[in-house]
């Protein structure tokens, strides 16, 4: 008697990777419906709706193993009829709830909508209005390494024209959140009709995703370039290559011009597609030049078409606002490489040398693309996040947000295909060996050539990283601290540092208490002109937080942060322990 389960001893492999899929896309319905249970206060529906999500998921999972055929046409709608009312609904009801954004990117957006309705350039009008709409604001701004943070948009002008349809329809609350789930829901259904069949189930795992679901309907604008990059990259390969390729053979270069002219985290992607259509050109034997040019006119001329009205405008302001990620001296966040010196474990960084080590990864990523673009076509986009862990921002956002894009990429692609060389056969030499076969030296050097391509500026990268934590610029230290309410409100610190460079350096502090995001600097009682150290100088300073604070937990780890300007760094205390309200 066999020992198989009943329900997959007529199937092995493909049917049962199917039915798990299946199975788990419903399980993650009942775990929403499970999370959507506490929302009744703001919905009473979510009564309703909550158990009825449970009883789908628990009815759907049985039926994934029950069904003759897992993936056919009503089981796969129905799951994604479930799987978008999991995501879509409670989201929709947490962000009608909510009453202020969560990032300031996402302020930022509505209000540079509002203000270009009202007839002003959202480059050139500050956007400090934004602090009404984060509560409290200090805990969301983002932070540059001179005190001060930003103000201006930071983004193409894609990010807020997006919002301007909604809010010419009446709508004004939380506008960036709808147009961010929305995005989200459109990527999703993108997902489910490009994927191939027998694996629209991972689709909609992707879809469920809380990190997914929680960022972009909570803050998280990369959302609103997913569904053009995905766009972008579908069958991208089939660009130039006539009628037969449908859409894909035009669409491409325009939804890549779209995605860029609404943030700068798909910019990184034009190398790969540009290169990517070249090789296929040459391969095909079309004008690689010609075809090339093309997709890169067009992606050009269409985001130009979306950002030259306010470059016209005012060509400094876009210029400074759109290239500020890029350029501005922000305060080190994410859970990229900087990690190790935020949490304390190397005393600082130099930031600018880690943007220079992002970089140079970039290139030897590039380079390897160009040297194994026949291995690395299908996953050079699950690669491309590799680049943003180096730099001092390596936000989770920027290291999760192009798996979907990378997914569709890897699925919808042909194999590399390598060009057709004409056969022809070396003549012999007098000894009978072909006169031009390469020598063992000529092969070696052939082999390693290309690898040191990729290895030169992936040495130096590592190089400039570790001198980026090598010699932080400032030596802090703890001296103690003030508390009230019981040791419950962290009121003061007092802090020692010193400059251990031969210039003059004007620090700007923090405490890090376990924040998931740089929550403000820190000053004197009293305000006052800033601290400047000369050479070598030392001061004892009491700092007090920007706002309410309340003390570490008992055992916690915290810590205390210097920014500086020229050399842009970060300078960090020891790690600190809080026992029984004591460091």
């Amino acid at each position: 008697m066999s020992d198989t389960p009943a329900g997959v001893a007529d199937v092995a492999g493909r049917t049962v990777a199917q039915r798990s899929g299946w199975s788990l896309v419903w399980f993650g319905v009942l775990t929403s419906g499970l999370g959507f249970w506490g929302s009744w206060p703001s919905w009473s529906g979510a009564s309703v709706l909550a158990p009825l999500l449970v009883l789908a998921g628990i009815a759907g999972t049985a039926a994934a193993w029950t069904a003759d055929r897992p993936s056919s046409r009503s089981m796969q709608l129905s799951a994604a009829g479930a799987a978008f009312v999991a995501v879509g609904i409670p989201q929709a009801v947490g962000i009608h709830a909510r009453r202020y954004y969560t990032t300031d990117s996402a302020a930022f957006n509505q209000v540079a909508a509002r203000a270009l309705l009202h007839g002003r350039n959202p480059y050139t009008t500050s956007l400090r209005a934004v602090a009404a709409l984060l509560h409290p604001a200090w805990q969301y701004w983002t932070y540059t390494v001179n005190g001060g943070h930003v103000t201006q948009m930071s983004y193409p002008a894609g990010s807020f024209l997006l919002q301007v349809p909604a809010m010419l329809l009446g709508f004004h609350h939380e506008i960036a959140d709808w147009t961010d789930l929305v995005a989200w829901l459109v990527t999703g259904a993108l997902l489910f009709v490009m994927v191939p069949a027998t694996l629209r189930w991972l689709s909609l795992l992707v879809l469920l995703m809380p990190i997914f679901v929680g960022t972009f309907s909570n803050g998280g604008t990369d959302a609103l370039f997913l569904p053009f990059l995905v766009v972008a990259v579908w069958r991208w390969d089939r660009y130039g290559t006539g009628p037969g390729a449908g859409s894909a053979g035009w669409i491409g270069p325009v939804a890549l011009g779209l995605a860029c002219a609404i943030k700068q985290t798909p910019w990184f992607c034009v190398p790969f597609l540009v290169a990517g259509v070249f090789f296929e050109c040459r391969a095909d034997g079309r004008d690689p030049w010609r075809v090339t040019g093309r997709y890169l006119a067009v992606m050009v001329g269409t985001f130009a078409v979306v950002n030259l009205p306010f470059v016209v405008w005012s060509p400094g302001a876009w210029l400074h606002g759109t290239l500020l990620p890029l350029t501005q001296p922000l305060v080190a966040d994410g859970q990229g490489l900087v990690t190790v010196a935020l949490h304390g474990l190397t005393g600082g960084v130099h930031l600018t040398l880690l943007t220079v080590a992002g970089a140079l990864v970039f290139v030897a990523l590039v380079a390897a693309f160009l040297l194994w673009y026949r291995r690395l076509k299908p996953v050079w986009l699950f690669l491309v996040p590799a680049v943003l862990f180096f730099p001092a921002r390596s936000l989770s956002s920027y290291l999760v947000d192009l798996f979907p894009a990378a997914l569709v990429a890897a699925l919808t692609v042909a194999a590399a295909r390598v060009p057709a060389v004409p056969a022809v056969r070396p003549a012999p030499s007098a000894n009978g060996v072909p006169a031009d076969t390469p020598s063992p030296e000529r092969s070696a050097r052939g082999r390693w050539a290309p690898r040191a391509v990729v290895a030169v500026p992936l040495l130096a990268a590592l190089a400039v990283t570790v001198a980026a934590f090598a010699s932080p610029p400032l030596q802090l230290s703890v001296d103690g601290f003030r508390t009230a309410d019981g040791t419950q409100q962290l009121t003061a610190v007092r802090v020692t540092v010193r400059n251990l460079t031969d210039r003059a350096i004007t620090p700007h502090f923090a405490v890090d208490l376990g924040s998931s995001h740089p929550s403000g600097f820190w000053t004197p009682p009293g305000g006052g002109p800033p601290l400047v150290l000369g050479p070598g100088g030392s001061a004892t300073v009491t700092l007090r937080p920007p706002g309410f604070t309340w003390a570490p937990l008992h055992g916690a780890h915290w810590l205390v942060e210097a920014y500086s300007a020229s050399p842009d760094a970060l300078s960090t205390s020891k790690l600190q322990t809080w026992t029984l309200g004591t460091p």
